[in-house]
């Protein structure tokens, strides 16, 4: 090299240098991006390039700028990999305030950790991971990844915000692609932030300056508001196997055909085992009950991420014989073990989780988190969620309850919608006699009977040592000081899907007696605390996905020597989010009996609307912890 060249080599690769710090200085992101923000992405681009139906590229790049220790989470660095992946380019940098470098790694850098938690037994999902830890703020984390795949049914949603607090300067979603594929996508942007230019083979989808987004109690699940695109070929391929997809009824008879039909052989002696379990029964719900519940018996659930993409269940023969299998393998056998009998089952896909998440019924694509099983009857459709060995017949709960699933059967995808558990039938009832003695001491015994949603959340304890129980009462009835309990007995119900506690206890100081008069509150065992914040300005609606009812009858006997001075008003409370009561009357000369109702109904309040919503709320926190008076006779 000569002397000028190499002075012109040197020129260059500092200009360069100079370039990347004067572009990534923390000071030229605009003050209204920090606002409210523990980090901001500077700079992102997410790239696809699909050449044909078995060739993607996933380029990714993104710049962001971490402010504080809050925003370290939102810098994440990594990239996943399996055995029909593999990442081709793999990059870190940390840079300071003023763009100036920190840190460089490369892909030998970086952490290589499972993809899946330990409830997994077999995946090959993998991930690259930066373990980063900070030596001062604000930095910014320059990360680079690119990853080849055969498969080009794995497709990702793009969303626009993946992290609260967080602001974005410039983003863009890219897909570059082979017109005869037959590319789709679906966009999803309420506020219209989206830049969207298109050209044949050609998707660009921007955004810039989006201040940042701060989580809001009672807010709705972030997939009902964050914008995003959804993406799909009608050409694809998958571990080798290509399939259409223009819609659900094509895409759902390749799943069939591909990943769940021929599954479903059995060793003789298992059908003959349930031909004899069935054959006294009434009719054939009841065949399907038995069936289910020797599922259960039979079987545990653990993760297995294998198969075609980690999407194609174990053979029904093979999960029987093991004892153990996913939620694709056990809803597999299970549907297996009905059809043994002649009894039509559907292996449905489902978002799972208590957003009620429902697969887009307009748009056919890799969707779902879960499977469960769908029997269709003559006069009713029958629910089954197979992972679960303890959970009652035909009840999903709110894993699974309320939203759009879709059956994969021989003819094609089927959207179907999983129950809904409307406030009827979520109830609590919690009744008790309380005795109240001259040392302030409350002892007594409770009884709670939940069904639905609420049997849903409380029959946890069923499967809680004495220890967690104990420790679970008392922090459901935190409001109750020096509470000890003294006995716990559990009766579950799974025909009628409820669930019976009853708690014997004890209240020390429950009550003061030193003074002249005595303060007594009169809902012991069912008082609701919860008041949402208060915002000056807030932005998202408030949702109330499931309404419940509560019940509450409580009588309280008062100690000798002592007469009711004052007792509560009758409250009566009527919202459109709901309604309350709570009538206190004597109940001859030593007690008083509390009678009270909370009917709280599902709703989607404004933002306008908050305030009443709060209002409410708060009046029946108020009227819960009413208080009687008592005095010396």
């Amino acid at each position: 090299m000569t002397l000028k060249n190499f002075f012109l080599f040197c020129f260059l690769t500092f200009s360069a240098s100079l370039f990347a710090q004067e572009e990534y200085r923390v000071d030229l992101i605009p003050e209204s991006l920090k606002e409210d923000a523990n980090s901001t992405t500077v700079t992102e681009t997410y790239e696809l390039e699909i050449a044909d139906h078995r060739s993607i590229v996933y380029k990714h790049k993104r710049v962001v700028t971490v402010f504080n220790k809050g925003g370290d989470s939102d810098a994440v660095a990594y990239a996943s990999y399996d055995d029909d992946r593999r990442i081709t380019k793999l990059s870190a940098t940390i840079l300071d305030k003023d763009g100036e470098e920190l840190e460089r790694f490369r892909k030998r850098d970086f952490e290589d950790i499972s993809a899946v938690d330990g409830g997994t037994l077999y995946s090959d999902s993998r991930l690259m991971v930066l373990q980063y830890t900070p030596t001062q703020y604000p930095y910014t984390l320059v990360f680079e990844s690119e990853t080849e795949s055969k498969d080009t049914f794995y497709l990702p949603t793009w969303n626009l915000i993946d992290y609260y607090d967080s602001s974005i300067w410039n983003t863009r979603f890219v897909v570059k692609y082979n017109p005869d594929l037959g590319f789709r996508y679906k966009v999803f942007d309420l506020e219209g932030v989206f830049n969207i230019n298109e050209s044949d083979g050609l998707l660009e989808v921007s955004a810039s300056e989006i201040m940042a987004t701060s989580a809001e109690e009672l807010g709705p699940s972030p997939w009902e508001f964050i914008p995003s695109v959804r993406v799909g070929l009608t050409h694809f391929s998958l571990d080798g196997i290509e399939g259409r997809a223009s819609n659900w009824e094509e895409l759902g008879a390749w799943q069939y055909r591909n990943l769940v039909a021929g599954l479903d052989g059995l060793p003789q002696h298992v059908v003959s085992k349930v031909s004899a379990l069935v054959a006294d029964a009434p009719n054939t719900k009841e065949k399907v009950r038995r069936i289910y519940e020797f599922m259960q018996d039979n079987t545990r659930y653990i993760s297995v991420q294998l198969g075609i993409g980690g999407l194609r269940p174990y053979p029904a023969a093979e999960v029987i014989e093991k004892g153990y299998g996913d939620c694709k393998g056990l809803t597999n056998l299970t549907m297996a073990l009905l059809n043994s009998q002649g009894i039509e089952a559907n292996y449905c896909v489902v978002w799972a989780g208590r957003d009620q998440k429902s697969i887009d019924a307009d748009f056919a694509s890799l969707q779902g988190n879960h499977v469960i099983l769908n029997v269709p009857l003559e006069d009713e459709e029958l629910w089954l969620e197979c992972t679960s060995q303890t959970m009652p017949f035909n009840f999903l709960g709110d894993f699974t309850d309320n939203r759009n699933v879709v059956a994969l059967t021989p003819q094609g995808g089927v959207i179907k919608r999983t129950p809904n558990y409307d406030l009827g039938r979520n109830t609590l009832n919690t009744d008790g006699t309380f005795n109240l003695d001259a040392s302030g001491t409350l002892s007594g015994v409770v009884s709670l009977v939940s069904r639905g949603i609420q049997y849903d959340t409380r029959s946890a304890m069923l499967y809680k040592d004495q220890k967690d129980r104990v420790s679970s009462y008392k922090n459901y009835w935190r409001y109750v000081d020096n509470l000890d309990i003294q006995n716990i007995n559990l009766e579950e119900d799974k025909e009628q899907i409820s669930l019976r506690e009853e708690v014997v206890f004890t209240a020390t100081d429950f009550a003061n007696f030193s003074n002249e008069k005595v303060i007594v509150p009169v809902n012991v065992m069912d008082r609701y605390t919860y008041i949402p914040r208060r915002y000056k300005s807030r932005s998202q609606e408030a949702v109330m996905l499931r309404g419940w009812m509560d019940n509450t009858s409580f009588r309280i006997e008062i100690p000798e020597g002592y007469k009711i001075d004052a007792l509560p008003y009758p409250i009566d409370i009527e919202s459109r989010f709901g309604t309350y009561t709570m009538l206190i009357l004597k109940d001859g000369e030593n007690s008083v009996q509390v009678s009270r109702s909370l009917v709280l109904r599902s709703f989607r309040a404004t933002p306008e609307e908050y305030a009443e919503l709060r209002g409410f709320l708060r009046s029946i926190a108020r009227s819960d912890a009413a208080k009687m008076v008592l005095v010396k006779k």
